[in-house]
């Protein structure tokens, strides 16, 4: 027979798994007519863009786009030149469970760029990207809250806070700002390279819509007249602010939003002097955000009568409850040689960094982060024959971030963003790098529960007779377990026995009168 219970809808993000992946993406770049061929390449830098995503069957494919900065040596003599190419790729993460519609979050990042000069206007490129998915779905169930129609029902009761995914949005915005050198700054001839990185440094929700508020940093190379330093440099940041429509949404909820350049360009245009002395920029900036719902409320873990025999129907659900956040910055220093066939230094012209995470690890109240960071060095030397030269560094980093309450055992999601870059030449060969980053953890517990979903009066069995028990304390009990194990309440227990708290010692010695023996469930 059913026992009348009352449900509350309990609505969860439930994990289908992740997958971390390298794949070999392999092209060519082809030299224009326009420009010079090539003679040496000087450098070559590689960006990867994630363009699009479907999540299909057991599969997440993402298809993208790697961005290359070509600086070489042309043929016929003439200063330093570059091209600039774009290959699309498509890769595939294996993820069993996951299917259409389902949410995921994803990371690509280039590790190392090879190259091969075929001709002089044929570059083959072979790129290692790391490539990081994670797939979840909403669950949907009804839970049991309490029962009705029968007495003296015993319930566990357990107080959650669980979040959903609710919705999401993507837009675009476009970021336009004129750069005027200072005066102490040659005049451009060209600039030969041009990169940019966006960063979201604060985000929050309003009635149907997230706002993003961040910026983005711009590295430029051009070239001018001056002949002891043909080559220039210039770092400036951009601010940025966007709104991205999301339906449904409102103040105070969760969200997670992630933003990266769509497209850049830079030209130079002439001042009122009829001097190429301003840069105008233009970015094309892609946001996508994401909605989280929170709910708060009891469920029911367990239950018995000691009057009746009891049937229960459950389902195991994975509970991932958001514990605490914290980030900082911390500066890396790390004094280089340059490696062995370089050419020796003259001047740094910059230094750009990305740094990855290979252990984060939490224990008590406190996050550790270790990582590498990998930094280009892009300098000019003292050769006029070779005015370019580059070299990449890994050296490791690490951080503490402090998270109150957070202990060994929970799991944390954490990123690592570069504020700033730079290098000091102490010598023709030796450098000190100078990296600021910025570290971000948000840490969460999960666990898996058993909540009622329903349950039925069962067939009474023939027990033992009542009576009363002593019983010795084992490992893991808890008044509950022995409550239920006998039969009995955990009132009843504390009648007879001197206890404090939920779980008592184990070896400890207790007094149970216990009631007729039903199944156990």
């Amino acid at each position: 027979m059913a026992i009348e219970c009352r449900r509350d809808l309990l609505r969860l993000d439930q994990p289908v798994g992740e997958e971390t992946s390298q794949a070999l993406v392999e092209g060519e770049i082809g030299v224009p007519e326009t420009k010079a061929s090539v003679a040496k390449i000087l450098d070559i830098s590689g960006e990867a863009i994630i363009s699009g995503y479907e999540v299909i069957q057991d599969k997440v494919m993402v298809e993208g786009i790697l961005r290359y900065d070509v600086l070489y040596m042309p043929e016929d003599d003439s200063s330093i030149d570059s091209v600039d190419a774009e290959i699309g790729f498509t890769q595939y993460l294996d993820i069993p469970g996951a299917r259409p519609e389902m949410a995921t979050r994803l990371s690509l990042n280039v590790e190392h760029v090879d190259f091969e000069l075929l001709s002089g206007r044929k570059i083959k490129v072979k790129s290692v990207l790391d490539l990081y998915g994670q797939v979840s779905q909403v669950l949907e169930m009804e839970a049991v809250t309490d029962f009705s129609g029968i007495d003296d029902v015993e319930v566990l009761r357990d107080r959650i806070r669980v979040a959903y995914s609710a919705g999401s949005g993507r837009s675009q915005t476009m970021v336009r700002e004129d750069l005027e050198l200072s005066d102490s700054m040659p005049s451009i001839l060209k600039i030969i390279r041009k990169s940019a990185r966006a960063r979201i440094n604060e985000k929050k929700t309003a009635d149907n819509k997230v706002l993003v508020h961040g910026d983005v940093a711009l590295k430029l190379l051009y070239l001018c007249e001056d002949e002891d330093e043909p080559i220039q440099n210039i770092s400036h940041n951009i601010p940025f602010s966007h709104v991205v429509e999301i339906p449904g949404t409102y103040q105070g909820m969760e969200c997670r939003a992630d933003v990266q350049v769509a497209e850049f360009y830079a030209d130079p245009r002439e001042n009122i002097n009829n001097e190429l002395r301003i840069i105008d920029t233009e970015l094309v900036l892609a946001m996508e955000a994401r909605i989280f719902e929170a709910q708060e409320g009891e469920i029911l873990l367990d239950a018995y009568s000691p009057g009746s025999a009891m049937e229960l129907k459950k389902k195991k659900i994975k509970l991932q409850q958001f514990e605490g956040e914290s980030q900082g910055q911390t500066v890396v220093r790390e004094s280089i040689t340059f490696p062995e066939g370089v050419a020796k230094a003259r001047k740094i012209l910059y230094v750009d960094a990305l740094p990855s995470i290979t252990d984060e690890r939490i224990d008590e109240g406190k996050v550790y982060l270790e990582g590498i960071i990998s930094a280009q060095v892009l300098y000019q030397t003292n050769d006029p024959a070779l005015p370019v030269g580059s070299f990449r560094e890994d050296f490791p980093f690490s951080h503490v971030l402090e998270v109150e309450g957070v202990h060994s055992g929970m799991d944390c999601l954490s990123e690592v963003l570069v504020d700033q870059a730079s290098g000091t030449l102490l010598a023709q060969d030796e450098a000190e790098l100078k990296i600021t980053i910025l570290c971000r953890s948000s840490v969460f517990s999960t666990i898996e529960k058993d909540v009622i979903t329903d349950a039925d009066e069962a067939v009474q069995a023939e027990g033992r007779e009542a009576g009363i028990y002593v019983y010795y304390v084992q490992p893991g009990d808890t008044l509950w377990s022995i409550a239920k194990k006998y039969n009995t309440t955990i009132s009843a227990i504390l009648k007879y026995n001197t206890q404090e708290g939920d779980t008592p010692v184990a070896g400890t010695r207790l007094l149970i009168y216990k009631r007729l023996d039903f199944p156990a469930v």
